[in-house]
């Protein structure tokens, strides 16, 4: 899936992805840095690409990656 960023909280490195089905996922610190990217390389409005995993109470995103737009 694919989003954007709208929001990361720098207290503890979660953050929110807007998806392109209008659906709000969440993210932890760990979705982010296993791919060699620092949570603090995301920032509001970046475009990303990630994977739903459905966890006890609703779906989180993992495997967060940082996309750059044509």
């Amino acid at each position: 899936m694919r989003g954007s960023v709208t929001r990361v909280s720098r207290k503890n490195g979660s953050g929110c992805i807007l998806a392109e089905g209008g659906n709000e996922v969440c993210f932890e610190r760990s979705a982010v840095g296993s791919n060699g990217l620092d949570e603090d390389d995301l920032k509001v409005g970046h475009y990303v690409e990630f994977e739903l995993q459905y966890g006890f109470e609703r779906p989180c995103a993992v495997n967060v990656k940082r996309l750059h737009r044509d």
